[in-house]
């Protein structure tokens, strides 16, 4: 593997032979009313809320394909805290990758793939979800909750860090 030619040429096999997955991502947003931030979507007729979120696009970080997506979707950005959820999703076959963060003030600008967006209370979140993103709310309540009693911070935002760039 010391050898240039070798190395890249391994390099190459791997490109050409390992099978390759489709990522999604998504944000769970939540408020200082521990509200969740949700999108009725256009092209998701059978479960139409979910999570702001999309698929990667070649050689993107997960970090920067959520915080683009978002922008897309909503024209907000938001702060990225840790990673809440990770899981294989069989139809259609991907990893989806959920994230906690904190939405920044901003005025809200739909894309036409969104038709509303609202902040759902976690007892009164609209129905059908998908798992993923059930699970994604979920474990982002627990994991915010957690961290604010930890960090006696009444927002519970004190856990937000900024990620840097890869």
């Amino acid at each position: 593997m010391q050898i240039p030619l070798v190395h890249r040429l391994m390099l190459w096999g791997i490109y050409l032979t390992v099978p390759r997955q489709r990522i999604g991502v998504a944000i769970v947003a939540i408020d200082d009313k521990e509200r969740v931030l949700m999108l009725r979507h256009v092209f998701h007729p059978y479960a139409p809320w979910g999570l702001p979120g999309g698929w990667l696009n070649r050689n993107e970080a997960p970090a920067e394909a959520v915080l683009r997506e978002l922008k897309e979707e909503t024209g907000l950005t938001a702060v990225l805290g840790p990673i809440v959820q990770v899981l294989r999703e069989p139809r259609p076959g991907h990893i989806g990758i959920a994230y906690l963060a904190r939405i920044l003030p901003g005025p809200v600008t739909l894309s036409p793939e969104i038709m509303e967006a609202r902040w759902f209370a976690a007892d009164e979140l609209p129905a059908p979800l998908l798992p993923f993103i059930r699970g994604a709310i979920n474990s982002g309540l627990a994991i915010h909750r957690s961290l604010k009693a930890a960090t006696g911070d009444e927002a519970g935002m004190d856990y937000v860090v900024l990620l840097e760039e890869e």
